[in-house]
């Protein structure tokens, strides 16, 4: 069950985050093109690949942190017995959903609602600001799911025992 919440939930932001690269690979190279080629500014796709660039990095670092790729530091921790081992891993979790609690979900959240409640929107596709800024929530509530199968799984599998990146088969 936990293996195909997880499944689902990397499918979905792959889903979303391979199109946004695309389109930002696409937008970069047409920068270049009409600049060096046809001498010509285009601020439309500057903005859509800045956008896209946003939305691929929150949510492929919740992906990342799913996958268990992030960067660690594991050597002190590897060196400990199992007990604390799954303590420092249990503490490791709790503080980043501290972090994201707060920071991206709370801060993100009052982003949104005061570009929302401001009517801000980006110069050139007029798109309003709120939905740029709706990653960062986003991101977070999917960190917070992530943690959670992570720490379930270390919990039912014994602490270092899962640190295994999740197939997508």
């Amino acid at each position: 069950m936990l293996a195909t919440i997880h499944r689902t939930l990397d499918r979905l932001v792959l889903a979303i985050t391979i199109p946004l690269t695309v389109a930002m690979l696409g937008c970069v190279v047409w920068q270049v093109v009409a600049r060096y080629a046809l001498n010509v500014s285009t601020s439309a796709t500057d903005e859509i690949a800045r956008f896209a660039f946003i939305w691929v990095s929150l949510l492929g670092s919740a992906y990342v942190l799913g996958r268990r790729g992030h960067i660690a530091i594991t050597g002190l921790v590897d060196l400990l017995p199992a007990r604390p081992r799954g303590g420092v891993e249990i503490a490791i979790a709790t503080l980043v959903a501290l972090f994201t609690v707060t920071i991206l979900c709370g801060g993100g959240w009052l982003l949104v609602d005061k570009a929302r409640t401001l009517g801000q929107v980006t110069p050139a596709l007029q798109l309003p600001m709120w939905i740029v800024y709706a990653v960062i929530p986003l991101s977070g509530v999917l960190t917070l799911i992530y943690m959670a199968i992570a720490l379930m799984e270390s919990l039912r599998e014994g602490p270092g025992v899962s640190n295994h990146a999740v197939s997508l088969d």
